[in-house]
């Protein structure tokens, strides 16, 4: 490696490209592989638990506006009703998912399908239209079709699906960003043992 190499490397962790504390992000990403390998052998704990998380963080912003619409002290604010009602319907939504997460569970996983769907008819159109252009189109188009594959698996086997989905793509989701976070440390220590070298 050459002085102008290591010089380079060294100045992309001075502008933030790399982080010099690699050990953190390595110690992160390994929790978070072994986490979602967790999650994928106890995708319906997982799933269970995901519910849980969605019902107490959909309750909080319920009750955080409900506190808000009351002490703001308006007496002329016309929207006023129209925030207590949706306070009011966070507050149950949060609480049907905390006291029934499975219900939540396959609730979620009906959301994840319409999306699924939706993004890949997006993506399928999208990578047509690149195909006019003459531009790269077959991978837009073949993971439009993988989205809504996953999203007619997911509809088909509704709402057993529910079991499992939620904490599946949870679990990997860990194990994709704890091996970012793995990938990453390494690349950063590598650049702090070569300009250690140099």
């Amino acid at each position: 490696m050459t002085a102008q190499t290591v010089r380079e490397k060294i100045q992309a962790h001075i502008t933030g490209e790399l982080p010099i504390n690699w050990g953190v992000l390595m110690t992160l990403g390994v929790l978070m592989v072994v986490l979602g390998t967790m999650g994928i052998i106890w995708a319906p704990i997982y799933s269970i638990g995901v519910a849980m998380v969605f019902g107490a963080f959909l309750m909080a912003a319920g009750i955080v506006q409900l506190v808000s619409t009351f002490s703001a002290g308006e007496k002329n604010w016309k929207g006023k009703i129209v925030n207590i009602l949706i306070a009011i319907i966070y507050i149950i939504g949060g609480g049907v998912a905390l006291f029934n997460p499975p219900a939540a569970a396959a609730g979620l996983t009906l959301v994840m399908a319409s999306l699924f769907l939706a993004i890949g008819v997006i993506r399928i159109v999208f990578g047509f239209q690149q195909r006019k252009n003459g531009w790269a189109w077959v991978w837009p188009v073949v993971s439009g079709l993988i989205d809504i594959a996953i999203a007619v698996i997911l509809i088909m086997d509704w709402p057993i699906s529910g079991i499992w989905a939620p904490g599946l793509f949870f679990a990997i989701e860990l194990l994709m960003n704890g091996w970012f976070l793995i990938v990453t440390a390494i690349a950063a220590r590598n650049v702090i043992n070569a300009a250690v070298e140099a």
